[in-house]
């Protein structure tokens, strides 16, 4: 029953997360176009083993391209209906695929979907490195709420995080007191940019009761 609390917790209106223990899925909807999402369920418990087949999978509209952030640009690999499979799978990829990351996955056409995360919640302490400048990331763990007040994100002044609302970002500065625009909020199996003014770990708490 602790699990299923734990469902009932990060439930939202934009996703919907489902557990019998630590074990479960997410359904993220997906928008034609641009959308910043992220996995946040892992396929073995180590984090790190998470591919874009094992993840996304290939239950997708033919020519879905996703972009991983690769410190500098974008690498990308897009999606072939006809044989099943993704064009590149290279490490940037599947990095990006790993809980506490996050990618943009580009849906063609005008035909919203969604796509459906499998695996375990990550739970205890998670300490993920935070570098100075650019990276997509995202909650280790499917709960939504503010980066800082819920998911335990530190800032540090002039950190600005960029949250894609569907067309561009909406931009929160941390001012060394606040946030400008008002604290950045996650929805489950969402990512962000971050700017970060200086390097630092992430360190996210979730435990299951």
């Amino acid at each position: 029953m602790a699990a299923a609390a734990l469902a009932a917790g990060v439930m939202t209106s934009q996703a919907q997360v489902y557990s019998q223990n630590i074990v479960g899925y997410i359904n993220v909807p997906l928008q034609p176009g641009y959308n910043l999402i992220a996995n946040q369920l892992d396929l073995d418990g180590t984090g790190t083993n998470n591919s874009i087949y094992t993840a996304v999978g290939t239950n997708l509209p033919n020519g879905t391209i996703v972009q991983a952030w690769n410190g500098a640009g974008y690498s990308s690999t897009k999606f072939a209906a006809s044989s099943g499979k993704w064009n590149v799978n290279n490490s940037v990829i599947t990095n990006s695929m790993n809980p506490g990351v996050g990618f943009f996955i580009q849906i063609p056409g005008s035909v919203a979907t969604n796509v459906t995360f499998v695996g375990n919640v990550i739970t205890g302490t998670n300490v993920y490195p935070v570098v100075a400048g650019y990276q997509i990331l995202s909650a280790s763990g499917p709960v939504a709420g503010g980066i800082t007040t819920v998911n335990n994100y530190h800032a540090n002044k002039n950190d600005i995080v960029e949250v894609w609302n569907g067309a561009g970002y909406t931009s929160h500065k941390w001012s060394g007191t606040a946030w400008g625009a008002g604290e950045p909020v996650l929805n489950v199996g969402e990512s962000v940019f971050l700017d970060a003014a200086t390097s630092t770990n992430w360190t996210q708490i979730l435990n299951v009761q």
